[in-house]
Parts: C-alpha cells; structure tokens; sequence
C-alpha cells in the first residue's frame, strides 16, 4: 500500500506567459528550447531554496516549500529570471496537503491553481495563510491586491501581491494600472442597452445565469448587438472569484469606460467589471456609438 502523510506547506505554481504567442513567432522548436531552459532554470532555484518540484507540465512547474519564507525567496528569483527570459507568473498557497505516489493534494493545491490563474505576467499572487507564516521582512514585501471566494469555498480571501519590482521605477513605467476595490465582492452586474428595434433593454447578470454572451449572432448571443463591428460572439461575461469579468475573443476588441473615464482597450484579454461604466464593441465608447453597454453592479 502506498504511503500517505499529510503536512502543511506552501504550494507554488509558475508558469511561462504568453508561451502560445511564443510558439507562433519563433516556431516549435525554438519555443520548446526557451521554454524547457526556463522551466528548468525555475526547478533550479526551487531546489537552491529547499523546495521540491512536485512535476512539470509543459511551461509550469509545480512546487512545494516547507518554509514560507523559503517560497517567497524562490517565487522572487523565478520572476528575476523572467526579466531575462519571458514574463512569468506565479501563483501560491499556504495549508495541509496530502502527499502521495509523489504527488500533493487537498485544497492547499487547489487554492494554489486558483491563484496561479489570477496572476498575469510579472506577478507573484499569494494567500492570507501565506502572509501569516512569513517573518517580518517578507510580511513587509506583500501589499493587498484584491479579495475573493477561491474555487469551493464559501467566505471570501484577502490574496496579496508580493511587489518584487516595488524599487524598480522602471520597470513599473510601462504597465497598465488598474486600481480596484479589493472588498469588491459583487454579487449581481446589471447591463443595459439598445435593441435591435431601437427600445432599451436590461438584464441582471448573478452567479447562476453567467457566463452570458454578447455579439452579433441573436442565435448564440444571449445579448446581441446590431452593430456591424462587433463579432458574431464579440465577448462574454463570466462570474469569477466574486467578481464579473469581461472576456473579449473578438476580431475588433472591446473597449471598456470606467466611472472615472479612464478607457482601456481588451483584444483576445479580460477586465473585472467594478462599479460602473460603458462598454463598447469594436469601438470606443463615445457619442457616435449608438450601440453601448451600461454596466452598474
């Protein structure tokens, strides 16, 4: 019979961004090359740092860290060596695992995959259980970064940023901010619109009845548009970790205009719909746009 022990660790993932896009540019072989000599590079520094690689699958590396403050050492020079590679990002879990046939489970590997799918590139997204166990000079690397209902639980997290480029002016420069309330638990989205004989519409969005559909095709599209720039199926809108995000798949891209008026352009991306604003399909949110959405939560 296989043995079996449970213990508490720090589960990591980290994968390559952007490694599809990768692929198409530099081809099979070469991708595959840059790909395995950073994936190997990450399994390097996790073993430097006292951590076991669990396994790899393809451009991630699963992980586990005995110290908390061991996987906060190793998940900052994972990201350094995405500085000279591709972009990275890493998401992990503090709590107790089952491990067997060498493997991990429990729901400190689920918490871990759930995180890791929030992350973006260049970012390192933890747990409050994480937070807790680091020491001081770690604790003070952390910064809130937003608060969610992980996959099968109940109460909302508070999930954290470790900010590894807070001394990097630079590097902050060129990326995007968007500022969010991180107590923004949503529970209902509600869109209005204009249909397709001109009278106005609405509909709430909630947990249950999402992800909805918007674009051209009245067939497939719970909400369409008759506007010629948005795709058959420009967009939906899912429910994720408390929040509703938008997730373009279009030819032409949607553009989102937030309260403040603040507009930023998705292509093939997603956005959390916070507060309120507009929402505009293959083009800007503007008075020559008869065809907006209005979205208030």
């Amino acid at each position: 019979m296989t043995e079996q022990k449970t213990y508490d660790t720090v589960v990591v993932f980290a994968d390559v961004a952007g490694s599809s896009k990768l692929y198409k540019e530099v081809g099979n072989d070469e991708a595959n090359r840059r790909i395995t000599e950073i994936v190997n590079r990450m399994m390097e520094a996790t073993r430097k740092n006292n951590g076991t690689v669990i396994k790899t699958i393809g451009d991630e590396v699963m992980a586990h860290f005995p110290s908390a403050d061991d996987a906060c050492t190793a998940s900052i020079e994972f990201q350094k060596i995405g500085q000279e590679t591709r972009p990275i990002r890493v998401g992990m879990a503090w709590g107790n695992v089952i491990e067997k046939d060498n493997d991990l489970f429990g729901q400190a590997v689920n918490d871990a995959a759930a995180v890791a799918k929030i992350a973006r590139g260049k970012q390192i997204i933890t747990t409050q259980e994480h937070k807790d166990n680091l020491n001081a000079t770690n604790a003070a690397k952390l910064s809130e970064f937003d608060e969610v209902k992980l996959k099968g639980g109940n109460i909302s997290t508070t999930l954290y940023r470790i900010d590894w480029e807070a001394h990097d002016s630079a590097q902050k420069s060129d990326q995007t901010v968007i500022m969010t309330n991180i107590s923004a638990i949503q529970n209902q989205l509600v869109l209005s619109y204009m249909r397709h004989d001109g009278s106005s519409d609405s509909i709430t969005l909630t947990q249950d009845n999402t992800p909805v559909h918007i674009g051209r095709d009245e067939s497939s599209c719970q909400l369409a548009m008759p506007t010629g720039l948005a795709s058959r199926d420009h967009c939906h809108i899912d429910y994720q970790y408390g929040k509703f995000v938008l997730v373009d798949h279009s030819t032409n891209g949607t553009y989102v205009k937030n309260s403040t008026g603040q507009q930023v352009y998705l292509r093939r991306e997603e956005l959390p719909l916070l507060g309120s604003g507009e929402i505009g399909l293959g083009e800007q949110v503007g008075d020559n746009n008869k065809f907006v959405i209005k979205f208030y939560s």
